[in-house]
Parts: structure tokens; sequence; C-alpha cells
């Protein structure tokens, strides 16, 4: 008996699901003062890619519309976060507009799970890639000039009007009122 013909292989294209998590994480790690992103503390912030394994960083589920909600956690510089994560969102919907999937991009959430300062950012950026024995920054030396320690400004009348809030340390006018004791009734100055 002559063999079966063989059925072409299957071939897989990913879900919308899963073309929008690459193209969100892609578009998010694409912005200048994002540096990574993380699944985070229990590996809720991931998106299994059967081809690539899981992306870390980026979960994206169904809505009730049909559409996918895209969260994001991301590891980004110290920079005006209202404005970074802004930013992350009109790239991811702007990608998904380009990838055909504007009309499957729900809501786009972005977290920021860790921020750097500029001194963290590039040392993290040299330890990832095995930048071992740099020399650290040497320490002030003895001779040089230092800013002579002063006392902070006193707070002047009135700081303690607010509990919990601090000072700027600019005196306020005083009341014509006289002050007031510990429960608010008039003190025997």
């Amino acid at each position: 008996m002559p063999p079966a013909p063989s059925a072409p292989p299957l071939q897989v294209s990913a879900s919308p699901r899963v073309r929008l998590a690459r193209l969100a994480l892609d578009s998010a790690l694409a912005v200048p003062d994002v540096i990574g992103a993380e699944a985070g503390v229990h590996g809720v912030h991931v998106t299994a890619d059967p081809p690539a394994g899981l992306l870390r960083g980026v979960s994206v589920i169904a809505q009730a519309d049909g559409r996918y909600g895209v969260d994001l956690r991301l590891v980004a510089r110290m920079v005006p976060l209202v404005a970074l994560g802004e930013e992350v969102r009109r790239r991811v919907q702007a990608s998904a507009g380009r990838g055909g999937l504007a009309d499957r991009l729900g809501t786009v959430d972005v977290e920021f799970a860790r921020l750097l300062t500029l001194d963290e950012a590039p040392r993290d950026t040299e330890d990832a890639r095995g930048a071992a024995g740099a020399a650290p920054a040497a320490p002030p030396s003895a001779g040089s000039p230092a800013a002579p320690a002063t006392a902070p400004p006193s707070p002047g009348p009135g700081a303690a009007s607010v509990a919990g809030r601090a000072s700027s340390g600019v005196p306020r006018p005083s009341s014509p009122a006289p002050p007031a004791g510990p429960l608010g009734e008039e003190s025997d100055q």
C-alpha cells in the first residue's frame, strides 16, 4: 500500500492577545527612560508566547467588550512618571494601529515597579553587560572644599498649624489673635 500523503506542517500564528503583548512590551522598552520590565513578585505580569516562552512585564487579558487590556510593569529612570506613562501608552496605541490591532486594544495600564536614579541606571546596565572590575568612584579627598555645616532654618511661627506637614522654613506673619494653648484655649502669656 502506498504511504498516506503527509499533511502540510501546521503553522500556528500568534493570537491577537500574544501579538498585543509582544507589541506592547516592545513599544514600552523602546521609550528612552524605560530600562526594563518585571513580572512582579508573584509573576502575574507575564504572557505566554509559545515560540518565545514567557513575556515578562506584560499581562494581556480579555475584556468584556472583546478587546484586550494590557498591563505593563516597568523599570524606569527617575523622571516625571505621569508623562512617561502617557508616552508609553501613546506608543503602544500607535504600534497597535500600525500592526492592525487597534480595534483589539483596550485599556493600557502602566505601572512602575522600580525607579532608578541616574547613578543607578548605568550601573545596572553595566552589570547586565558583565562589566566587572570597573573602578568605583574615588571618595572625596580630605583637602577638597566642603560646604560649611549650618543649622536648618527655624520654621517660624505657625509652622505647626497643620499636623504632619513640614514647614518650608519661611516665617509666616503672626496673627493678631493671642497664642492658643494645647487645647485651643488662650494661653497665660
